[in-house]
């Protein structure tokens, strides 16, 4: 990992180089591990480079290690392709792909550049999936339109389930920082350290980086502003769908300590029937994939995160980056069926909140089996909801502009409402892959693409002719931007004050 002196030595120098650079974009791009060619994008003017390799390939001794540096190349890389997505199946866009690997850290490029020295803002992606699928290839997540709109756009793939959380005592034993899991993590930071290093190239700017990512890959940015290891590297960061939070039906369970996980890593050694690390690296991935739990989450491991996420930002103690995060009004609708019966809603209530079991009721009453279910799924969006607010609250609080947003807009063609991931497309402005949409979904979409470029170069999320997007101060009304049909500042705050009143109490219990 690169100090922060080191850093900006390297940029010193990458802006001088730039200024020496042509003053048009080359075809073929030199970056530190060798020469790259692209091509341009097919529906607009910007160039895409796909399948760059920002990390030595994580199989044989690499699995389960923190990202390597790739190895360079001699003559012209060809970068017109993706590169296999991670190891996984599920229900996650692009899952169904045949493609995998697990040599997979890879990453894309996409960029309006005509020059390497216009330091467009640079965007990291970071894709969701829960953890155990997704990746930063396909067309769900091709961002020409969205790079068009003024920034340079990077998605990677990052390492997945087992392969991007195993942890061990004798991983522990053999790391220089006595710490294990996180490898997926650690890919991240590995991407922006490549970022830092090559993007002027691209005619991005390596200190002004905004990362963005959906449920999952918001998860994950929580996490990188709550670690030591980004410090320097993340200037921006965008929230979607935030949902590693206890939510009714699904509650979360706390962030594992590294001896919590490496103790699940004894036991599931055990089961695999491998005497040691040395055997269980040497078995094929597709035996490690089969046996395995599927998913992964971000442990508390002392190095990559000395403290959990919540307790960091409770604490003060995250990166002071400016900061942009919201929900969707249906997110719960993507998840499954919700709670079946009075019965168990009554239950959950009470195993979840206690002591706080009528005053939960009292804002989300049930008296038969669909307002169970119906109350189970608002409640589910108005704690996602909440912690979009807590979250911007926390930076407002350190003077730094926070931005809050409610997606209401259900896509043409669909029947669960605005749930979980439905912004997606919005947000990479992809009108050319969605002949049902309206006028007023490529207004939308238009709109969304803008406002994200827009806090990427400035902090300031806005663009000529939209409606003025109020800065977070609070749970006010006012102050949260409602993407829809129309779009402008709430009128009235959803969730209501007395739910955020309630949500914030149980929080801040959890933490004190």
């Amino acid at each position: 990992m690169l100090s922060a002196i080191t850093r900006i030595t390297l940029f010193v120098f990458a802006t001088c180089i730039s200024v020496l650079a042509s003053a048009q974009l080359p075809d073929t791009i030199r970056i530190d591990t060798g020469l790259i060619a692209g091509e341009a994008a097919s529906n607009s003017d910007v160039m895409v480079y796909r399948g760059i390799p920002y990390a030595a390939p994580p199989i044989g001794a690499n699995r389960w290690r923190a990202p390597q540096p790739p190895a360079s190349w001699s003559g012209v890389r060809p970068a017109t392709a993706f590169a296999p997505r991670c190891i996984q199946s599920g229900f996650a866009p692009g899952a169904e792909q045949v493609l995998s690997s697990e040599d997979c850290l890879y990453l894309n490029v996409w960029t309006p550049a005509q020059s390497q020295d216009e330091l467009y803002p640079t965007m990291l992606w970071i894709h969701g999936g829960g953890f155990f699928a997704g990746s930063g290839n396909g067309p769900q997540y091709d961002a020409q339109h969205l790079a068009a709109k003024g920034a340079v756009v990077v998605t990677f793939n990052y390492r997945l389930g087992t392969f991007g959380f195993y942890a061990h005592p004798e991983l522990t034993a053999e790391s220089p920082n006595n710490a294990s899991g996180n490898y997926a993590m650690l890919d991240a930071i590995a991407a922006l350290e490549w970022i830092y290093n090559n993007i002027s190239a691209f005619g991005g700017d390596p200190t002004n980086v905004t990362v963005f990512g959906e449920s999952a890959g918001a998860i994950a940015i929580s996490a990188l502003i709550s670690s030591p290891l980004s410090l320097g590297l993340i200037h921006r960061a965008i929230l979607q769908s935030r949902a590693d939070n206890p939510v009714l039906g699904y509650t979360s369970q706390p962030q594992l300590t590294l001896a919590e996980a490496e103790q699940a890593g004894l036991s599931q050694m055990r089961e695999f029937g491998a005497a040691n690390l040395a055997e269980l690296r040497a078995a094929p991935a597709q035996a490690i994939y089969e046996n395995f739990p599927a998913g992964g989450s971000v442990n508390v491991d002392g190095w990559f995160l000395p403290k959990s996420i919540f307790q960091t930002f409770y604490d003060g103690e995250q990166h002071p980056v400016y900061l942009m995060a919201g929900t969707n009004r249906d997110e719960a609708n993507f998840f499954g069926p919700g709670i079946p019966d009075l019965a168990t809603y009554r239950n959950t209530v009470n195993e979840l909140y206690g002591d706080s079991t009528e005053d939960f009721l009292a804002l989300y009453p049930a008296s038969d089996d669909a307002s169970a279910n119906a109350m189970g799924k608002q409640a589910f969006n108005d704690e996602m909801a909440f912690l979009a607010r807590n979250t911007a609250g926390y930076q407002a609080d350190w003077g730094f502009e926070s931005y809050v947003y409610f997606f209401t807009r259900v896509p043409p063609g669909t029947n669960r409402g605005a749930t979980h991931v439905s912004e997606l497309a919005y947000v990479f402005n992809q009108h050319d892959q969605h002949p049902e949409w309206t006028d007023a979904d490529r207004a939308l979409a238009d709109a969304m693409a803008t406002y994200w470029v827009s806090f990427a170069r400035s902090s300031r999320a806005g663009g000529p002719g939209l409606p003025a997007w109020p800065g977070f101060t609070g749970n006010e009304p006012g102050n949260v931007m409602v993407l829809g049909e129309e779009f402008g500042a709430e009128t009235e705050m959803v969730p209501s004050a007395g739910k955020l009143e309630f949500f914030e109490s149980r929080h801040f219990d959890a933490l004190e």
